[in-house]
């Protein structure tokens, strides 16, 4: 027995059954004992036809998988997909499987079938994927994508295999680069750069615009576009390129500091200004001392120490001649004070004068109240010939500081503010206050159907009517006081009231309407006209006043810098004080006494629901 059991454990599937049939014949006449032998036999026959067709299995799909991989070296791809294909199919638990499956894919895009390649590789990124691995399939999808002409993808799919590899294999940063390089407008270069801005192929698009700012000799925005890069592309081997190419011409003659919040809750009105003021080094003039200008921007996070802190940084470091900014009125008093310290000319953004000792280094380029309010009453009284006014206003410093001024500046040409109305900022119904202040009588009659008809008649009355407010709030008090038939006296109102939707939402009740703005887009200035036509055709959208402030500030630097040598902030502050020959889009002229800018205002009216530019 002990040489039986040793030859089957030899070769159970062939001595086993020998000595199973060797059993039924010395027992042939015990039939029990024959059948279970038998089944005994039967078992011990499926067991090794499992056994054997197991191990066919594993040897199968392991000889296809080598036959394939063999085919695809001598590049006989088809052959290589076919048998690829057999092991997904025929082998679906196979450890294989997977590996067959990215197989199939590089076929697929060896044979220029990307769609077929992108089914695959899309189902093959939801799977546990290594490191490699997935590098290696995010590659082949952007170059599958390109096989299809789609860009955009493309580099998106570039992108994800360079943030995945460490590091970025330089074949990779070839395709996106190779990519980037068909492109040849600074249009499109600059959607690449937004789209993908912090990704490889976001800064190599802005290393294309340096590139062609280079070309056009436009220093500026060669500045601009290394100091981008510098800031987010460091790490990036287009960054050295751009530091190796520049560092002979790096200093320029000038550098203008600009100070805006760039974060925190004022970062749209930052960007806003920057836009503007990035736009005017475009247009600078051809002069050599122009192209000797660079920016160098400071984000103040809208706090009035990093304002501060920038000033110093701008001036003592960066060697600044001139500052631009800051804009916010909370950020302006100690940016102020440090740049009159440092004794380097700023010409601010901010409406909030600057308070507190001398600051003759001190240039405001911005629409304050008191410039508004004097031109507002000087044409109501001189031109509209008004003599009684009143004021209807919010229940805020804002709305306080444009009472007593507009109080002021009347009683100074000879009119007389008659009466004021206070309402609360975030009320919308006026309707009691008019009635009282208009003093508005009721009168009821009935209709042939003898149903009551109210009817309102005001019994007191003005000449003008000034509602310093927003444009959303002005739209509801007008309906409101057309709605009571309040309608003789002359509307006046601030900057606030210059925008279209005062139109949309307030309708006839703001026909006649009169208020002012430094800056108005429909003017037939040919600089306006040049202005608003350039910047809508570059950003998509149209300049408001506070771009063509900051566009003008920008721009009277530049002309300064421009005119003559400095070798001191000194002497650019003083031929700012006399430099009165600049022509703005928003009316500055110059700057005179205490650095206030000379900006005459535009008067502007509503008429026949449209608004039209009186004077100047």
């Amino acid at each position: 027995m002990s040489w039986v059991m040793g030859s089957i454990s030899k070769n159970p599937t062939e001595t086993f059954p020998r000595f199973i049939m060797s059993l039924l014949s010395g027992h042939r006449k015990n039939w029990s004992w024959g059948l279970l032998l038998w089944a005994l036999l039967f078992a011990t026959l499926c067991f090794g036809v499992s056994c054997s067709v197991q191990a066919l299995s594993r040897s199968d799909d392991r000889a296809l998988f080598a036959e394939a991989e063999d085919l695809f070296t001598k590049g006989e791809i088809e052959k290589a997909l076919w048998r690829f294909r057999r092991i997904t199919v025929d082998f679906p638990a196979s450890a294989l499987y997977d590996e067959a499956r990215f197989r199939m894919a590089l076929c697929y895009t060896r044979l220029k079938r990307p769609k077929d390649a992108l089914r695959i590789l899309m189902d093959l990124l939801s799977t546990s994927l290594a490191p490699p691995r997935k590098v290696e399939i995010l590659t082949l999808m952007g170059d599958n994508y390109l096989e299809l002409k789609d860009q955009d993808s493309a580099l998106l799919w570039y992108g994800k295999a360079i943030l995945s590899a460490n590091p970025p294999a330089e074949e990779l940063k070839k395709k996106v680069r190779s990519l980037v390089d068909r492109i040849t407008t600074e249009k499109e270069l600059n959607q690449i750069a937004s789209s993908y801005r912090a990704a490889y192929a976001g800064g190599y698009a802005k290393w294309r615009l340096l590139l062609m700012a280079r070309s056009r000799r436009d220093e500026t925005a060669v500045q601009k576009f290394f100091q981008e890069l510098e800031k987010e592309y460091r790490t990036m081997d287009y960054y050295s390129e751009a530091k190796r190419l520049l560092e002979p011409s790096m200093k320029p003659k000038y550098t203008i500091g600009v100070i805006l919040p760039l974060s925190g809750p004022y970062q749209p009105f930052g960007e806003r200004a920057l836009k503007a003021i990035e736009f005017a080094t475009r247009q600078r003039d051809s002069r050599p001392a122009a192209s000797a200008i660079a920016l160098t921007i400071r984000d103040s996070k809208g706090l009035s120490q990093e304002a501060e802190k920038a000033v110093e940084d701008l001036v003592v470091r960066e060697k600044a001649i001139a500052l631009l900014g800051p804009l916010l009125s909370a950020t302006v008093e100690k940016a102020a004070k440090k740049a009159q310290q440092l004794r380097t000319p700023m010409l601010t953004l901010s409406q909030k004068e600057v308070t507190g000792g001398r600051s003759d280094f001190i240039f405001q380029n911005s629409l304050t109240p008191l410039a508004q309010v004097r031109t507002l009453a000087h044409y109501a009284i001189k031109e509209l010939e008004l003599r009684t006014f009143a004021v209807i206003s919010p229940n805020s410093p804002y709305g306080h500081q444009y009472k007593n001024l507009f109080t002021q500046e009347v009683s100074a040409r000879g009119g007389r503010v008659v009466g004021t109305l206070v309402y609360q900022e975030d009320q919308t119904d006026f309707g009691a206050e008019i009635r009282r202040f208009f003093k508005v009588e009721i009168l009821t009659r009935y209709d042939s159907k003898n149903r009551k008809i109210e009817e309102f008649k005001p019994t007191f009355s003005v000449g003008g009517l000034f509602i310093p407010d927003s444009y959303e709030r002005v739209a509801l008090i007008l309906s409101q006081l057309d709605y009571y038939e309040v309608k003789e006296p002359v509307f006046l109102g601030t900057n606030a009231w210059n925008h279209p939707q005062l139109l949309s939402a307030a309708g006839r009740a703001a026909e006649g309407a009169v208020f002012v703005d430094a800056f108005f887009k429909g003017s037939r200035s040919p600089e306006v006209t040049r202005f608003v036509d350039e910047f809508r055709k570059l950003y998509q959208h149209d300049p408001e006043t506070l771009e063509a402030l900051a566009y003008d500030g920008m721009r009277f630097l530049v002309e300064v810098l421009s005119s003559k040598s400095y070798s001191t902030a000194v002497q650019v502050r003083d031929e700012m004080r006399r430099f009165n020959q600049f022509k703005g889009v928003s009316n500055l002229r110059g700057f005179g006494e205490g650095g206030y800018p000379i900006r005459p205002l535009a008067i502007l009216r509503i008429k026949q629901g449209r608004i039209e530019q009186i004077n100047p």
